[in-house]
């Protein structure tokens, strides 16, 4: 089961990225010095977040499913954590 939480921490790296990126959060917040991705790299961020959750379903249904909860979790702390500031 370990090895869910840290196939979660690792999904964490790529939706940290996508978030630092998001071209909706960066033109609301004001920041148009720094470019926002492309949206073939968010694909592929994506793709890259949700592979630890694939390779995942291969060992353990029970891990994959502790790996959603944590994945959820951690993206809405991520958003929390990018989210502009009123």
């Amino acid at each position: 089961m370990s090895l869910a939480w840290l196939l979660a921490l690792l999904s964490a790296l790529p939706m940290a990225w996508l978030a630092w990126g998001d071209p909706k959060r960066l033109r609301v917040s004001g920041q148009r010095r720094r470019k926002a991705h492309a949206p073939r790299m968010r694909a592929l961020l994506a793709i890259a977040a949700l592979l630890p959750g694939v390779s995942l379903a291969f060992h353990s249904v029970a891990a994959v499913l502790i790996w959603l909860g944590a994945v959820t979790t951690l993206g809405w702390v991520i958003a929390e954590a990018f989210a502009p500031r009123s």
